[in-house]
């Protein structure tokens, strides 16, 4: 499967949000619906309602399951120097499903670099490169040992002699009250990356058609910025010269896992079968259109990128579009992009699901 890597090298802070809690915390990653979001608002304001309405018609939903999407979009998932990351697979590492020493260790990995990555789905030996001393950001970030001396080149933290590609933590903010004018303290999470690090976008396309536009989107939305706080001026990024990606393809497995939040339609039950291992993810927030703001969209449950699903036969495309739109909004539709971006899992099969 040819992907183009997209990365989007920050400008200032991103904020992006955590369910079931305020403005105090934040994810590392970028949810591929919030990005899908933020790229239609940006295509409607530059192409108008028309423009926006065409590019989702191509999108399948549970009333049009075949339609045929023009792209399939990934997480924002971070990259530092030369190395990307991806999430890691929810199953257990590959070779230590059964060593209880290591269980602690392996459970706190969230990413993974690309070359191990491709070893776990490829089925090689990831062992080789299992080392503690390969995991950064206490431990939740696995890298090679060649990718650690590498990374320590650039990103290490001469106050603590660790590697430090990004933080994550939270600054004051004052709010002011425009009556009163007393003050309040509040904290407001932030990612922040190291210079030379940032996110990227794995994008897969059917229609080249879409290319150009999705690259001017890009840049509008750098300069808008994404995710929360924009007001205050996170989420600026400059998008940089697309990178070929070839990732091996879900067809001829029997299993894959989805760098994108995936929102399964109906008849694509089977993908939560054995050998499975998944996560679900209440998705939630307020709508942003012209015709109507500050309004809540329906929640929806969503498969986790790094989820492992089953492969369907003659099935290409899994997932699509979930309606989001509230009851009492009757403008227009109201989408949330939930369509995997699938990566062949070739490790072999045996391990019980988990979701």
């Amino acid at each position: 499967m040819q992907a183009m890597a997209y990365p989007l090298r920050p400008r200032a802070p991103f904020h992006f949000g955590v369910r079931g809690v305020g403005v105090e915390a934040t994810a590392l990653t970028a949810r591929s619906d919030t990005l899908f979001s933020a790229l239609c608002l940006t295509l409607r304001e530059l192409y108008g309602r028309d423009g926006l309405e065409g590019f989702l018609e191509q999108f399948p939903t549970a009333q049009e399951p075949n339609r045929d999407p023009p792209l399939l979009l990934s997480a924002g998932l971070p990259y530092a120097g030369k190395v990307r990351f991806f999430p890691r697979p929810f199953l257990p590492v590959p070779g230590l499903e059964d060593d209880p020493t290591e269980q602690k260790h392996q459970k706190k990995i969230t990413l993974i670099s690309e070359t191990v990555f491709r070893a776990w789905v490829g089925g090689g030996d990831v062992l080789q490169y299992y080392e503690r001393r390969n995991l950064l950001h206490s431990g939740q970030v696995w890298v090679t040992a060649d990718e650690r001396a590498a990374l320590a080149d650039r990103f290490l933290d001469e106050n603590t002699g660790w590697v430090r590609m990004w933080t994550v933590g939270d600054v004051p903010r004052v709010t002011v009250d425009r009556v009163s004018s007393s003050s309040s303290v509040y904290q407001a999470g932030q990612v922040r990356f190291a210079p030379g690090a940032g996110l990227y976008l794995l994008v897969v396309w059917r229609d080249d058609g879409w290319r150009d536009r999705f690259w001017e989107l890009l840049q509008v939305l750098g300069d808008a910025g994404v995710g929360g706080e924009r007001s205050s001026g996170y989420g600026l990024f400059t998008p940089l010269k697309p990178q070929p990606v070839a990732l091996p393809d879900a067809d001829g497995t029997g299993r894959w896992v989805t760098l994108s939040s995936c929102w399964p339609l109906p008849g694509q039950e089977g993908i939560l079968g054995p050998g499975t291992a998944y996560r679900l993810e209440n998705r939630r927030g307020w709508m942003d259109s012209p015709e109507g703001r500050n309004l809540r969209r329906k929640s929806v449950h969503m498969l986790e990128p790094g989820s492992v699903l089953r492969t369907l036969p003659g099935q290409t495309t899994y997932g699509g579009l979930a309606d989001v739109k509230p009851d009492i909004f009757t403008a227009h539709p109201v989408w949330r992009y939930g369509l995997a971006l699938p990566v062949g899992y070739g490790q072999a099969m045996g391990e019980q699901g988990n979701g």
